[in-house]
């Protein structure tokens, strides 16, 4: 009797452990038993991917026209990706019906698709990426891109934006599991590609989204205003975060004001950018910016071409004191002076800034 209760007694705390797993998971209908549809063509007639069907893609498809996608699908890739030229994609999920782009290994979405019962489990890098190369009005919303980041062409990344003309928006959306590839070029291999293509939040829209478990998660231009909304952590999960969490920035002159406000992760820059003219950049309290090499940093033609709130951080690629260890290398780097060039006013009297917030620049 005594033995039996105490296998009663395990049965239920397993089943609570069990339980208590299934809610940390996001409230979502999680399909399952979904009829298979590959994908072998690429999309040149208006298509739409319908509930209860799992897409899966094992080539480069091109979209050439208006593909939608209905909440609750879900599409499963092996080594393959999706080009956008002149096409679109709509696909516009719910936070009970998410659309999922993931491995082909993945079981947990619509079951064990490649039959293989469990012989193999997803992997980053299972397939390459999303490229968006052109087209006009993309939707994602409620919508997930995990085990992506295979090798193209010397990038790793889940979604690329190429086309200067393409706008977007992306939602609520989570970029999970990407594969970092620490030996390419320092924006090569972020989660989201966006870089020169990303200047305009109106129309490059970005809100609400989440990076978790990837390498680097974002890379953008300096001139565009990356919403505060966006999260750097797992919402289910906040110690599950990213290796080198930050905001990486690429440079370049355009008359505009951007807004570096986000706090949770730093902002890393890895040229000398010339702030002058009309151009503004506004960098908020409390937010953290990150030099990444030696002649790398900052300077104002005019007082009004860079707005530093005094609780701001301008400091070291290596200093993990302040934005934890961006650079993804623990304790094998320390910062020290001259890691960067420095804060520089370009206008009498000519002068390099100076305070505790100005770490670890060669100048003054």
């Amino acid at each position: 009797m005594k033995k039996y209760l105490k296998f009663m007694f395990l049965a239920v705390f397993a089943l609570a452990i069990a339980s208590c797993e299934k809610e940390d998971l996001p409230e979502e209908e999680i399909p399952q038993n979904c009829n298979v549809v590959e994908v072998t063509e690429n999309i040149t007639q208006p298509t739409t991917w319908t509930e209860g069907n799992v897409y899966v893609i094992k080539r480069t498809i091109q979209v050439r026209n208006v593909l939608t996608i209905e909440p609750g699908v879900t599409v499963k890739l092996k080594d393959g990706r999706i080009d956008v030229f002149d096409g679109k994609i709509l696909a516009s999920g719910t936070p009970q019906k998410r659309i999922v782009f993931t491995s082909f290994a993945d079981d947990r979405y619509c079951g064990d698709t490649n039959g293989d019962g469990a012989a193999t489990k997803p992997e980053k890098g299972d397939w390459q990426q999303i490229y968006i190369q052109g087209g006009t009005g993309h939707l994602f919303k409620y919508v997930d891109f995990f085990y992506a980041g295979q090798n193209v062409g010397g990038y790793n990344n889940a979604v690329k934006i190429g086309g200067t003309t393409a706008t977007f928006e992306f939602d609520n959306c989570r970029f999970a599991h990407t594969l970092f590839n620490p030996g390419v070029s320092y924006e090569g291999s972020t989660a989201f590609y966006g870089g020169s293509a990303m200047s305009n939040p109106e129309t490059h829209k970005f809100t609400n989204n989440a990076f978790f478990d990837n390498g680097k998660p974002l890379y953008v231009w300096t001139h565009y205003t990356v919403n505060p909304n966006n999260k750097f952590h797992n919402p289910e999960n906040p110690q599950q975060k990213n290796s080198h969490n930050g905001i990486t920035l690429t440079g370049g002159s355009t008359e505009a004001t951007v807004k570096w406000h986000v706090t949770e992760v730093p902002y890393v820059l890895d040229e000398y950018l010339q702030v002058f003219g009309s151009q503004v950049i506004d960098i908020g309290p409390n937010v953290v910016v990150k030099f990444k090499r030696t002649g790398a940093g900052i300077s104002r033609n005019a007082a009004s071409n860079v707005i530093l709130h005094p609780s701001a951080i301008l400091t070291s690629f290596k200093d993990d004191a302040v934005g934890g260890d961006t650079n993804g290398d623990g304790n094998a780097t320390t910062p020290t002076k001259g890691d960067w060039r420095g804060f520089y006013n370009n206008f009498r009297p000519w002068f390099y800034e100076a305070s505790a917030n100005i770490r670890y620049a060669e100048n003054p």
